[in-house]
């Protein structure tokens, strides 16, 4: 009885490693793609927000972010012109998170059904 625990133990260890394995792999390439989507999609006067994106990896967790933070949010979002304390208009949104996100999110689902099924 023991013989056959430890067995099915292995078994499962190496079922566990294999997955986890699989899951680094697609994290991996989607943050890589979620960084180039990111650098082509940002609005880009003068290109240095575009090429501010980074990815960081952290107790097998993959970050997507922005070296320049603040930026993130305006951009996406709009915000006031204000000058001299006055408010005199609105910055238009650039919405170029949210896509790269949702497509991102498809992308890990799709790929980890296909490689784990």
């Amino acid at each position: 009885m023991d013989s056959l625990t430890a067995q099915i133990n292995a078994i499962l260890g190496q079922y566990t490693s294999n997955v986890n394995s699989t899951v680094d792999q697609v994290m991996r390439s989607a943050a890589n793609e979620a960084k180039r989507e990111l650098t082509s999609l940002s609005p880009a006067s003068t290109g240095k927000y575009a090429k501010s994106w980074a990815v960081k990896r952290r107790n097998a967790t993959y970050t997507v972010y922005n070296k320049q933070p603040g930026l993130t949010h305006l951009l996406e979002n709009g915000h006031d012109v204000v000058v001299n304390g006055k408010k005199v208009g609105r910055a238009p949104a650039h919405p170029h998170i949210a896509p790269v996100e949702e497509m991102i999110e498809r992308k890990i689902l799709t790929e980890l059904e296909k490689k784990l099924s």
